[in-house]
């Protein structure tokens, strides 16, 4: 077995910082500065167009679209960048692609306002967790099958907008989903970048996109103020906590664990839910983990050598915290785009996620029933006093799995 690598984890913070900073020119390569950057450059692919798809959905004017741009980037630079020189170790920074797909139905029901507010409060729970340190502890609470249930009914429905956009346009939605599978079977590094290409290169030749003029101005970040309701708290918030906690936190820590990193898990939950704190009335959808992306700089293809692959984290912080201060860019260019090129984009980029979704809510019988049910209760999006469909899906499903249980013990004794 590989030995552990701890970076400048047992070291002091200023320490550590010192160390890293002066080490930094000796550790570049430009194969971990290129992974920083393509780190950043797929979440302007998939990841963002998931966001405007949801910013379209609650008829955002555009200054709120950017400063929303504005602060997942920037929380997301901040994070990996810090934390990286804090630990030595390529740590990641990203917004929660599923928490944003949450909002395209969530600011249907849901004022912006209360999508800030269950910001604060989803951001006040993970600094909760990282402080105090049970975050294994909650990962059990809930059944991992329902909560991945959960998540796969809140995504199954951009899945089906690649088929439905494809409908639209057979040959953009075809090329795309060949060339991302083709990438998939190939193991490319960033399959979901080459679909978007041929996808961008095809809606240009069949003339259904204008190229606006590119304003390189910095963003003007909005604040807006949150409000609070327990509507909102249990249709967004909790599960907003939940995703974050399942889907980028437990992943990434699982990631860098596989490249034999030590993984400073309370630092990194309590650190990213005290950005998200920050970021939440400028739109952050809180900052966390890298899951997607991460692999892409943290493996040896960025940097064979463990101890220096730090440079990766580096790169990628400071790629998005320039993109933050440019985010108005990316707001023109996919309000230019055709709603079927953004639909598919989207929902290829979610694609694994719901396949991984699934597979867990499925992998052991005695989870099924609870998951299924789960699945089916968030996808109908039932709601009542103000609550939305995936905190009934858990609900429906925590029961189904407990009445479960009081059977199976029955049929024991």
């Amino acid at each position: 077995m590989s030995e552990i690598e701890s970076g400048t984890t047992d070291l002091p913070l200023f320490k550590a910082l010192a160390h890293n900073l002066r080490n930094l020119p000796k550790a570049a390569s430009w194969t971990a500065l290129l992974s920083g950057f393509l780190v950043v450059f797929v979440s302007t692919t998939g990841p963002i167009a998931i966001l405007y798809q949801a910013a379209a959905a609650g008829k955002m004017p555009i200054e709120l679209t950017n400063s929303w741009l504005f602060a997942v980037f920037l929380g997301s630079g901040l994070f990996g960048l810090l934390l990286t020189l804090r630990f030595g170790i390529p740590i990641i920074g990203s917004w929660a692609s599923t928490t944003t797909a949450l909002l395209v139905t969530g600011l249907v029901d849901h004022s912006f306002s209360d999508v800030i507010g269950a910001y604060f409060g989803a951001s006040i729970l993970l600094m909760i967790v990282g402080y105090t340190g049970i975050f294994n502890k909650l990962m059990q609470s809930i059944p991992h099958a329902i909560i991945m249930a959960m998540l796969a009914g809140v995504l199954l429905v951009f899945g089906t907008r690649i088929f439905t956009s494809t409908r639209i346009n057979p040959l953009l939605g075809l090329l795309m989903l060949v060339v991302f599978y083709l990438g998939r079977t190939l193991k490319w590094r960033a399959p979901l970048l080459a679909s978007f290409a041929v996808g961008l290169i095809t809606v240009i030749a069949q003339s259904k996109i204008d190229i606006p003029p590119l304003n390189f101005e910095v963003v003007t970040p909005v604040w807006t103020n949150p409000t609070f309701s327990l509507g909102s708290f249990f249709t967004l918030t909790i599960p907003i906590f939940l995703m974050v906690m399942t889907t980028q936190n437990a992943p990434g820590i699982a990631l860098l664990k596989a490249v034999q990193y030590k993984a400073p898990v309370n630092q990194i939950v309590h650190f990213g839910g005290t950005l998200s704190l920050l970021g939440a009335g400028l739109g952050g959808a809180g900052v966390n983990l890298s899951a997607m992306t991460a692999t892409i700089a943290i493996s040896p293809d960025s940097d064979p050598n463990p101890k220096t692959r730090y440079f990766a984290g580096v790169a990628s912080g400071v790629a998005y915290s320039v993109a933050a201060l440019f985010a108005g860019i990316f707001s023109a260019l996919y309000g230019a785009f055709p709603l079927e090129l953004t639909a598919i984009l989207a929902g290829l980029a979610l694609l694994p996620v719901i396949t991984a979704s699934l597979t867990d809510a499925l992998e052991k019988k005695d989870f099924r029933d609870s998951a299924v049910v789960t699945f089916l209760v968030t996808i109908s999006g039932v709601s009542g006093w103000g609550v939305g469909a995936p905190f009934w899906g858990l609900i429906a499903g925590i029961a189904v799995h407990r009445f479960s249980e009081i059977r199976a013990s029955r049929q024991s004794h």
